[in-house]
């Protein structure tokens, strides 16, 4: 997924939850992103661009929750991809 128009890299603090074969698992880690608004047919997102080096596993993330300037974001993971820089590309639906 190309990302145009890409924000300038934030350091945000993502709690991420992904599925295994224990149940869900809940994740914290502080890494830099960058941010994209997006309408997803009618319904607010985000596109996450999450820089490398890659937090362990957040690519098996199903929802991801952050504060990003000074407001809560939770949103589910609609499509994933990673990039040619080594980073990874979230699609956010969010909630």
């Amino acid at each position: 997924m190309k990302m145009p128009g890409r924000a300038p890299n934030a350091s945000l603090q993502l709690d991420y939850v992904r599925d295994t074969l224990f149940g869900p698992v809940a994740q914290s880690v502080e890494c830099q992103c960058q941010l994209a608004a997006l309408n997803l047919q009618g319904r607010p997102g985000l596109r996450l661009h999450i820089c490398p080096p890659l937090p362990d596993k957040v690519d098996r993330a199903h929802s991801v929750a952050f504060v990003w300037d000074g407001r809560s974001y939770h949103g589910v993971v609609r499509d994933k991809g990673k990039c040619g820089d080594g980073g990874l590309n979230l699609l956010l639906e969010l909630q």
